[in-house]
């Protein structure tokens, strides 16, 4: 690894209680989009129980936002909306990620009433046939129509309901999507659009073997150095054409710059998968890949200030981090 000179390290010490937290409502997705984790998962998948989660945010007084999703679709899990509203009774904010092809009118209702905070909603491409290849089993047609029924619900509202967002995945292949999906975001009212990269090429040496298929897969769709210049000028252009819209675009960096990416996720965040594994943050993904362990081995905070926890911190602040880190879009300073 490259020896660079980096900002001033997170203190090793026991973290304050995080005031922000990631949890998964669900291991399952209804799609097998070939870039993500998820049908690869090596802990059984399956639903989190409202009982359960409850539990888990009454160990945490002092949080104040929650996101609600990890790599499975969070309107699987029947309970979800009640999980929005307990946590929103609670004075959290509370968001969430979705495809949107599971929003039938009465959840489209539930996200203006649940008191849901904010709605990201993954559309990689505003062409049908190049978004189904990317999000496989999911129909454009679908997506569209319930983003319209949600913008719709939304108006009518006037002033209650998620604020939203498109977020977009950036690959070879959907590159020149960019500026169609700003215009998709301004046809639905939708006023902001983020752009990330692939979150890990996936090539550390310790990559579990069922998870080579999706690393092939990464090499062939993230940006390659020849791609670099062309994707700057669609940056360019989508930059403006953003503005003449009103639609605020978040754009990821082109080239890696660590210098600016010292990353602080596991002192300041707190993520749990839907088994109950706490993970150093959303990047890893899977416990198989990093974990500090099951919160049902003394509770969450036992787990937050665990021994694994404290180890994993202290080499993600030396100069020789995890390998789960090191191949990381964000520790990279990619994402």
């Amino acid at each position: 690894m490259t020896t660079h000179t980096l900002p001033p390290a997170p203190d090793t010490t026991l973290p304050p209680l995080p005031r922000f937290a990631q949890i998964e409502p669900t291991g399952l997705c209804n799609l097998a989009c070939p870039m993500c984790t998820v049908n690869h998962r090596a802990d059984a998948p399956r639903h989190l129980t409202f009982e359960r989660f409850r539990q888990w945010i009454e160990q945490l007084p002092q949080l104040q936002e929650l996101h609600l999703q990890g790599l499975g679709e969070p309107m699987l899990n029947p309970q979800f909306f009640e999980m929005v509203a307990w946590a929103s009774a609670r004075g959290i904010r509370v968001s969430a990620n979705t495809n949107l092809t599971l929003l039938t009118p009465q959840r489209a209702q539930r996200c203006i009433d649940s008191g849901l905070h904010a709605l990201s909603i993954s559309i990689d491409a505003a062409d049908a046939q190049l978004y189904q290849s990317v999000r496989v089993r999911a129909s454009f047609d679908k997506v569209l129509r319930n983003l319209a029924r949600l913008a719709a619900l939304r108006d009518r509202a006037a002033g209650r309901g998620p604020e939203v967002r498109l977020v977009m995945v950036l690959m070879r292949r959907t590159l020149d999507q960019l500026p169609a999906v700003l215009r998709l975001a301004q046809r639905f009212g939708v006023h902001e659009v983020q752009v990330q990269r692939l979150s890990s090429d996936l090539e550390q040496p310790d990559l579990p073997e069922r998870y080579i298929p999706i690393r092939e897969h990464v090499r062939q769709a993230e940006l390659a150095p020849e791609d670099l210049a062309h994707a700057r000028a669609v940056f360019a252009h989508a930059s403006r054409l953003a503005a003449a819209l009103g639609v605020t675009l978040h754009l990821p960096r082109l080239t890696p710059n660590p210098q600016a990416a010292r990353c602080t996720w596991p002192w300041d965040g707190l993520y749990l998968t839907a088994g109950g594994e706490m993970l150093p943050c959303c990047m890893a993904g899977t416990p198989d890949r990093a974990s500090f362990g099951s919160v049902d081995d003394g509770g969450v905070l036992a787990r937050w200030h665990g021994e694994a926890a404290r180890q994993f911190r202290a080499r993600l602040a030396s100069e020789e981090p995890p390998s789960v880190c090191r191949h990381c879009a964000l520790y990279r300073g990619a994402f």
